[in-house]
C-alpha cells in the first residue's frame, strides 16, 4: 500500500505545478481562458484521481480495510489538493 500512497503524492505534486505554471501562462497569455483552463484542469483531475482509485481497486493486493485506508487518504489528499492550487494561484 506504500507504494500506492507515494504514486498518489506523486500525482497531487504533479497535478499543483501543472495547475500553478498552467494558470500563469493562461493568466499572461489569455486571460478571457482562465476559466476554460479551470474547468479542464478540474475535469482532468477527477478522471485521474478515479483512475488512480480505480487502478488500487483492481491491481493492488490489499485487504478490505487497507481499501479503506487508501481512499480515505487519497480523498483526504484529494480535497487538500484542491485547497492548495486554490491558494496559490488565488
Amino acid at each position: 500500500m506504500t507504494l500506492w500512497i507515494i504514486v498518489a503524492i506523486v500525482y497531487y505534486t504533479l497535478f499543483i505545478y501543472s495547475w500553478v505554471k498552467g494558470l500563469g501562462t493562461v493568466k499572461e497569455y489569455q486571460p478571457e481562458g482562465v476559466v476554460k483552463f479551470y474547468f479542464v484542469m478540474a475535469s482532468i483531475r477527477f478522471i485521474m484521481a478515479l483512475t488512480i482509485v480505480a487502478l488500487f481497486m483492481i491491481f493492488g493486493h490489499h485487504t478490505h480495510q487497507e481499501a479503506v485506508v487508501f481512499c480515505t487518504t487519497f480523498s483526504l489528499m484529494y480535497v487538500l489538493a484542491i485547497i492548495v492550487s486554490v491558494v496559490l494561484k488565488h
